[in-house]
């Protein structure tokens, strides 16, 4: 049944269309199909040919007649993109040999599958493009090193830009700022206009915050820390991050994390915050389990080997001092253990988002916040 239908599909096909295809195919390093100007356009080495192609009858039967035959010279079989490659193809999975071959389909699908291998270099990024010019294809692509430092990379990374201020979706805003940023393909300038939009819209803060706190602009500040001395007394990742947190860009971190937070409007700008917190705060944390409560949390606190007990002071501003450290300390503790667990049972029974969101949160999210407040206002 399957080749008799394969048989008619192709019968359609005009038998100048079915020339012309055939050395358009022998040449082309990818191909497309327009269906509102029905005709065939390939890129090849040196140029971009194109193919007008003449419908006999209904121009969705002629345009399926296309695809098939294109599929045939590709890839040896009618089936056009199979369909258990679409189950599998985003998850990168598809040798080189057949990436090339994918960008001849004229399918939209096979250009994603291509874009999301873990083998695109940065030529079969140029071909993929010119196919499907997206921005969901320009994200997947940027991805890769080998392409973001290729000839492709600043086409992809100015075209996200631009495209940037026009989505909506949290997920997609965080994803493209952070990528943007760790491609370095952005000049200050560029920088500084995501740092706009971020001080207005929280999920560009929050691409931020993922990408990491060097992205941050943080500002000299006109007084230091008074209690940095101590922190030098402090060894190993503990002395490390106490110092680290209270330096200006520790400090501006904190400040947007905690902005972030209070500031939040759906899953995905909690998530990805509390993410970036528990990345900065990592040192300090073994690889167990993180808590997914906020009992779990102040109990993983309190039970967290090496946090001392005691403070041996010669005075009473002796004892103050260790007892100010030893809260840092415990904060320091409690931001590490963040992460996407600490919310995933709220989450997983709640849809509520912006204020009602943030209100019914305030439970899960108090030991942060006090923690936050704990080294922000010493």
């Amino acid at each position: 049944m399957g080749g008799y239908q394969y048989r008619t599909y192709l019968m359609l096909l005009v038998d100048e269309d079915t020339l012309r295809l055939n050395v358009l195919a022998t040449t082309a390093l990818a191909i497309r199909i327009n269906e509102d100007a029905m005709c065939v356009e390939a890129l090849t080495a040196e140029t971009t040919h194109r193919v007008d192609l003449k419908p006999a009858g209904n121009p969705v039967r002629y345009l399926r007649a296309v695809r098939e035959s294109l599929s045939v010279l590709a890839l040896g079989t009618p089936g056009g993109y199979p369909v258990f490659i679409q189950r599998w193809a985003r998850s990168g999975a598809l040798e080189t040999d057949r990436l090339t071959r994918l960008l001849c389909l004229g399918e939209p699908e096979a250009v994603v599958a291509v874009a999301a291998s873990r083998n695109l270099n940065d030529e079969l990024a140029r071909c993929a493009w010119w196919c499907l010019p997206t921005a969901e294809v320009a994200r997947l692509m940027l991805a890769h090193p080998a392409v973001a430092n290729g000839s492709t990379g600043p086409t992809l990374g100015h075209f996200l830009l631009d495209h940037l201020p026009f989505e909506t979706a949290s997920r997609l805003v965080i994803d493209t700022v952070k990528l943007l940023l760790r491609s370095h393909l952005l000049n200050d300038q560029e920088i500084g206009r995501l740092r706009a939009q971020a001080q207005d819209h929280v999920a560009w803060l929050v691409g931020f915050l993922s990408a990491g706190p060097q992205y941050l602009d943080a500002r000299p500040e006109s007084q230091t820390d008074p209690h940095t001395a101590s922190f030098m007394e402090e060894t190993g990742p503990m002395g490390t991050l106490l110092a680290r947190t209270s330096s200006v860009q520790g400090k501006h971190f904190l400040r947007c994390v905690e902005s972030a937070l209070k500031q939040a409007i759906d899953m995905d700008t909690v998530v990805d915050t509390l993410n970036a917190l528990g990345e900065y705060c990592k040192p300090l944390r073994g690889e167990g389990a993180l808590p997914r409560s906020a009992r779990a949390l102040q109990h993983a606190v309190a039970t967290f080997p090496g946090l001392s007990t005691e403070a041996f002071a010669q005075n009473r501003a002796e004892a103050k001092n260790a007892g100010q450290v030893r809260q840092r300390q415990t904060a320091l503790i409690t931001l590490s253990l963040c992460g996407e667990p600490l919310v995933t049972p709220f989450f997983a029974n709640s849809d509520a988002v912006g204020s009602l969101m943030r209100r019914k949160l305030e439970p899960v999210l108090s030991p942060v916040f006090f923690a936050l407040a704990t080294l922000l206002n010493p």
